[in-house]
């Protein structure tokens, strides 16, 4: 049997395949060599500019040194913008020139290919640790894309955990320009985005999971093999292609974003129905695969094109008008104008600098109405514009295409949506999105393959390729009737809408009935936590939808009384439980106008969402009330929204990543459904594996069908979790699995083998991830485990795996084999046992009676070894040293909280004493250092501890050595130290 390949092989393939397609292969050992091929690159991509104003493509020493002054010491997020821009360089002979560091041109940059570069702190002061890196692809002696190799059976995902790693520790000088990473054990590859160095808290950002690529073709068919996917990833049209045309630097924070395959290939092809057929269509990429992303990059290039006059995005709700401005001026400021009224829209018709205009359907279509404005509409009736409609399954663009169509006569209309209408799902009008969006001679109007859908990417394809997460849909039998007076009616089947339609039964009543109500609504807080507050420490949102106001206010009444809810008196920190729905007639939604009291019900809401937030709303400016919930629900203001009341509102184009719950008491089919589960199901952080929905009513049959309509007549269980059945099943074999490792908790701590130690991390990670799934569901009960394992032991297996996690955070060179694993660490901590919650045992410890003091210390102990929490087991050796020491010598009526924290002073302050006398430093300037650093980080530069230590008389070499430990101290101060206590 063949052996699989070596890293080395692996990277000696790659590197030949690139030289082949025509990268340059160059020898470079270390940053300098990376300096000095960067100054004859630059030379070479801006030549002709050059030679014009010097004479000669050449820089002298001065200037390339301003270049070095322009292009090193930023963040990663400013090194991309600095690679985009136009440079003016000041050169010698006092004229200057525009400098370009990467042009759109394919056949004047230069591409090179190079490996093993070594970054360290002899040729970068910044670097922490020494690393070689595997292969790194050179645009203009630029390093802008970096390749992390691993021999083929080993995870991915520990080519990222050491990018990572290389990120905070060695990325620096030239190599914050890395735009995009790839990795690949060989048979897998995937592509992603760099990250900007911190997050908005000043934290180390690292790259998320979620936002990792697989390469496709055209017809989203995966490209998995690194040769196959260097082919076509890697052509010089390609990656220039992505990095310049593909590729964002959002404007209103500091965000990197590389397009996904199935958007770059949309916006291709409707470029091409634009520009060279010129015939309308529409994209179907599922729900939350990033629409705006592809709309955006299609309507910035067809206005940077300079054949369109106007590009008009067209929306046909005011909430999703400010949502998609707040995107596309996010992803390039100012790029915009919403339009606040129709005047608005025609004062941006008449200037000719306002090229991309944002509106809503409902003020085109006043505009088209009112014959005052038609002196301005008239002069764009040949003019080549460019109608992009967004969500163009609804029916009002469908109502108002003909009268846009009527005055501009040279328009092409290109949509997009999640949920087109077919032949099986259309309405009323008998329209469907390809009659909408017709082409000429299209056979197959009307269905899935028509011409006019000019790309698609289905629920199925995200699924798979984890840009959207699958459903956990569990159906809770909620209507039980033992027989009914007509024998000839299956009382079992009084659930079933289709059934009773058949046979004429109005199953309203019991749908409605209030003892109904109550049962439900208790069974939806008792289990609310399972559902938005999984395992591990992130919590989530969730929204319920009922079927009319009446009853939305019968459940909200009784949600809003029960124990678990907020009440700012007898239950803080209870669930926050909001409602919102419209009460007066709205040509948008069809849930307004059932009654006169509608209002003061809304109002009713209102005020208690007032009392609960600190808020002022009333039904005068619904709308600010309307933004408040939505950033709640998204977590952009605090406190959350823990559940929402709706009728239709937000379960259609609300996109908030923390919400992962839809709970329904009403019917939905075909693409309402589909829009209405897609609410739940963003990709976020790790403890969101699925979107969950919970449904008190039949809908199997409506779901199957529309699951099926919206992905090519796939197998709608492929989208679904399985059973609760089941995963308890996977749990009895994980369990026999990880027990072959380790017989029982004692035994993983033999484990002496690093290899073996990964065997146990990677069979512990695999039951963790089904546990997490079986908590989900509402029937989740520890009993079903017990007899494969119970939680006890569970929890002793756990504190293995976290002692395997914390051993090589602390220092992965002893832990070389794990280093780089993927301990999905999010899943184990639950935070439940922290310093608080250990501060308050031993505040109840009776110390009167020396034996039960003894256990009850002795219980806290290992308390403190099975916790969970980071924060404690950062702190986890002071706070057993206080328990052992400290405590007995408190007296009775010792304030514990006070004690611990003037135990932990003298503790800093014993290390900070023998940290100096270990290396003849004055206890007070390391402790200034300490406390300098704990205030801002960002104040502990090497050039700042030099100029502290200056007078010490150290020579160059020792100056150096404590420089680096008195640094290096400082951080393991502050993590140890400043561990937060809850």
């Amino acid at each position: 049997m063949a052996e699989a390949e070596s890293e080395y092989a692996v990277e000696k393939h790659l590197i030949e395949q690139l030289s082949r397609m025509g990268y340059r292969f160059v020898r470079m050992g270390n940053h300098d060599d990376l300096l000095t091929n960067l100054r004859e690159q630059i030379c070479k991509v801006n030549r002709d500019k050059l030679v014009e104003v010097k004479g000669e493509a050449s820089l002298s020493d001065s200037e390339f040194e301003r270049v070095k002054n322009r292009l090193l010491n930023h963040t990663v997020y400013e090194s991309a913008k600095i690679l985009r821009e136009k440079w003016i360089l000041d050169l010698d002979n006092g004229e200057s020139v525009y400098l370009e560091f990467l042009t759109n041109d394919y056949e004047r940059n230069t591409y090179q290919v190079t490996h093993q570069v070594t970054m360290d702190k002899e040729h970068v002061e910044d670097v922490d640790q020494t690393n070689r890196y595997d292969v790194t692809i050179l645009i203009n002696g630029l390093p802008l894309v970096q390749i992390e190799l691993k021999r083929p059976g080993v995870e991915i995902n520990e080519a990222i955990n050491q990018i990572n790693r290389y990120r905070t520790k060695s990325f620096f000088g030239l190599f914050k320009f890395i735009q995009v990473f790839v990795v690949s054990n060989s048979v897998q590859t995937k592509y992603f985005a760099n990250e900007n160095d911190l997050d908005k808290r000043g934290g180390v950002r690292r790259i998320l999971k979620s936002l990792v690529f697989y390469w496709t073709d055209e017809n989203n068919k995966r490209i998995n093999t690194l040769a196959e996917f260097a082919s076509v990833f890697f052509t010089k049209n390609a990656i220039t292609e992505l990095l310049c045309d593909y590729f964002v630097v959002k404007e209103s924070e500091p965000d990197l974003m590389v397009m996904r395959p199935y958007q770059i290939f949309a916006v291709k092809a409707a470029l091409r129905r634009v520009l060279i057929e010129d015939m309308n269509g529409y994209v179907f990429h599922t729900t939350g695969s990033g629409k705006t992303l592809t709309s955006y990059k299609l309507a910035s290039i067809l206005r940077d094109s300079g054949k369109i006059e106007k590009v008009f995005f067209l929306i046909d709700r005011a909430d999703l008008d400010e949502q998609t401005v707040d995107e596309y001026n996010s992803f390039e400021e100012g790029c915009v104008d919403n339009t606040e009224n129709t005047r608005s829209l025609v004062s941006s018709l008449k200037d000719s600098s306002k090229t991309l205009i944002i509106t809503t359907i409902q003020k085109m279509a006043t505009a088209l109405r009112s014959g005052k404005y038609d002196a301005v509409l008239d002069e764009y009736a040949d003019r080549k514009c460019v109608f992009i409609i967004d969500e163009c399954h609804r029916s009002q663009f469908g109502k108002m295409h003909a009268s846009i169509k009527r005055r501009f006569h040279n328009a092409n209309f290109i949509g997009f949506t999640g949920t087109p209408i077919f032949k099986q799902n259309r309405g009323s009008n008998d329209r469907t999105t390809a009659d909408v969006f017709s082409v000429p001679n299209d056979p197959e109007a009307g269905t899935a393959d028509s011409k006019a859908c000019i790309h698609r990417y289905m629920i199925k394809e995200a699924i798979a390729d984890g840009n959207v997460l699958p459903f956990s849909v569990e159906f809770m039998r909620s209507i039980a009737v033992e027989k009914t007076g007509d024998e000839t009616i299956d009382a079992d089947r009084l659930d079933d809408a289709d059934y009773c339609r058949r046979h004429n039964i109005d199953v309203g009543a019991l749908y409605h009935d209030e003892k109904r109500i109550a049962n439900i609504s208790d069974d939806i807080l008792e289990h609310l936590a399972q559902h938005t507050r999984p395992e591990g420490t992130d919590v989530y949102t969730a929204i319920f939808a009922i079927d009319k106001i009446k009853y939305l206010m019968d459940y909200y009444r009784r949600m809003k009384a029960h124990r678990l809810a907020w009440d700012p008196e007898t239950n803080p920190d209870g669930f926050r439980i909001a409602a919102i729905f419209t009460f007066q007639a709205n040509e948008e939604l069809d849930e307004a106008g059932e009654d006169k009291y509608s209002r003061d019900e809304l109002q009713e809401c209102m005020d208690d969402y007032n009392a609960m937030f600190g808020t002022d709303f009333d039904v005068s400016n619904f709308d600010s009330y309307r933004k408040d919930i939505s950033n709640r629900m998204k977590q952009k203001d605090l406190p959350q929204i823990d559940l929402l009341l709706v009728v239709n509102m937000f379960l259609t184009g609300f996109d908030s990543k923390p919400t992962n719950t839809l709970i329904l008491d009403k019917d939905l089919k075909w693409h309402s459904l589909v829009q209405a589960y897609s609410r739940t199901n963003r990709v976020d952080k790790k403890t969101k594996r699925f979107g969950q929905i919970v449904t008190y009513r039949n809908i199997k049959k409506a779901q199957d069908d529309a699951l099926a309509l919206f992905s090519g007549d796939g197998n709608p269980d492929d989208y679904l979790l399985q059973s609760y059945d089941y995963y308890v099943a996977e749990y009895r074999k994980q369990v026999e699995a990880l027990r072959n490792i380790a017989e029982t908790p004692d035994d993983a701590g033999y484990l002496q083998s690093e290899d073996d130690q990964r065997e146990y991390v990677f069979a512990f990670r695999r039951l963790m991830g089904t546990l997490a799934t079986l908590k989900t569901f509402s029937r989740f009960d520890w009993e079903d485990l017990d007899v494969f394992m119970d939680e006890q032991t569970y929890t002793g297996y756990k504190s293995w795996y976290l002692e395997f996690y914390d051993r090589q955070k602390r220092d992965p060179k002893d832990n070389p084999v794990l280093a780089d694993v993927d301990f999905e660490i999010e899943l184990a901590r639950t935070d439940r046992i922290n310093v608080v919650y250990i501060l308050h045992l031993l505040k109840d410890v009776d110390r009167t009676d020396e034996e039960e003091t003894a256990k009850a210390v002795d219980l806290i102990l290992r308390e403190i070894d099975r916790s969970d929490n980071e924060r404690l087991r950062v702190k986890r050796g002071i706070m057993k040293e206080f328990v052992s020491k400290r405590f007995y010598e408190l007296p009775p009526d010792a304030d514990i909280e006070t004690a611990y924290h003037d135990f932990e002073r003298d503790s800093m302050q014993a290390r900070i004493e023998a940290f100096a006398t270990e290396n003849g430093l004055d206890e007070r300037l390391v402790g200034e250092v300490v406390q300098d650093y704990f205030a801002n980080q960002k104040s502990l530069t090497d050039e700042a501890l030099r100029q502290r230590l200056k007078g010490m008389g150290f020579g160059l070499l020792k100056l150096k050595s404590v420089t680096m430990k008195l640094s290096q101290f400082a951080k393991e101060m502050l993590e140890l130290y400043t561990a937060e206590d809850n």
